[in-house]
């Protein structure tokens, strides 16, 4: 599980690298909103894992 929650995490970096190529700010802005949701929620499934 913790393996999975690093591919994760790196997965969700690849994917700001790439939103940060796109050229309309409103959807870069909006990505970036779900990324650091779905950060916060990995956050939250590590500390119950520990």
């Amino acid at each position: 599980m913790k393996l999975a929650l690093a591919k994760a995490e790196a997965a969700l970096d690849q994917v700001q690298r790439d939103a940060d190529k796109l050229h309309t700010q409103e959807l870069r802005k909006a990505i970036e909103k779900y990324i650091e949701d779905q950060k916060e929620q990995v956050k939250a499934l590590r500390r119950m894992l520990n």
